[in-house]
């Protein structure tokens, strides 16, 4: 079984109509722009808004960035192993700071 050669890129061809002629059309560069600018205006209402990373994890959040269960992360708490802050009852943490807990934990091994 031989492979075939690549066929050579070609520019978009209009097909032939069945007397010989090609069809083409001249667009405007601004009626491209326009139709562009469009499209990416739909596009951005139909997506959600992108924004950063949350500021604060709270212990759910926490154990999901870190992939394990909620009671691995109050173990981490108890063993004083990461930063944490209280507000109230709730207990948050920072990304940074859990990801730290994991560069630690690279090191030792």
């Amino acid at each position: 079984m031989s492979a075939r050669p690549a066929r050579p890129a070609r520019p978009f061809e209009a097909p032939e109509r069945t007397n010989g002629t090609a069809l083409s059309l001249a667009v405007p560069a601004e009626l491209v722009e326009a139709i562009a600018q469009r499209v990416a205006d739909l596009l951005a209402e139909r997506l959600p808004a992108q924004r950063g990373p949350a500021p604060w994890l709270d212990v759910d959040g926490a154990a999901e960035h870190l992939s394990c269960p909620k009671s691995r992360v109050y173990e981490l708490i108890a063993a004083k192993r990461v930063r944490h802050y209280r507000d109230g009852r709730r207990v948050l943490f920072k990304a940074e700071d859990l990801d730290a807990v994991l560069r630690v934990r690279e090191v030792e091994a």
